[in-house]
């Protein structure tokens, strides 16, 4: 008896990888959308077969801001900084100030607060390649705290 591919994490994460693949490549112009896209329809099917959340929007932010990075930003939520940036600051484990202050003694935090300072850290990666094209916000800002802070965390 075979699988049914539709819920088997491993398929739906190499549909998700050639996908992303083809939505980096500059020679795809605007289709590099489509790829992506595509990409992110993969992303959600393997959450929704048990891929963590954490790693799931953590491939999800990174592509879409090397895509807004390379392509610049349009309308779609999904190619739209400002959304990104939202989206990065609900998707963290931690609010700003519990991560501030875990942050200062990180090494002698028990497992489970290290890992959720390594959550953020990993998430707020792709907030870097976006920053330039936020707004002036008050997510923007929320988003610079984050990202002063990220050089502290594990």
């Amino acid at each position: 008896m075979v699988d049914d591919p539709s819920t088997l994490i491993n398929y739906w994460l190499s549909v998700w990888e050639l996908n992303s693949f083809y939505a980096h490549q500059p020679e795809q112009g605007e289709g590099q959308r489509v790829w992506a896209e595509t990409a992110m329809y993969a992303i959600g099917r393997a959450e929704a077969a048990g891929l963590d959340t954490t790693s799931a929007n953590a491939s999800r932010f990174y592509l879409r801001a090397g895509l807004i990075n390379d392509l610049g930003p349009m309308g779609s939520s999904l190619w739209n900084p400002d959304a990104l940036a939202a989206d990065i600051l609900a998707a963290l484990p931690l609010q700003l100030e519990q991560a501030t202050e875990w942050a200062t003694n990180w090494q002698q935090r028990p497992r489970t607060e290290i890992l959720a300072l390594r959550r953020c850290k990993n998430l707020l990666g792709p907030a870097q390649y976006i920053r330039d094209y936020l707004s002036t916000t008050p997510t923007a800002r929320r988003l610079d705290q984050w990202l002063t802070l990220r050089e502290q965390l594990p």
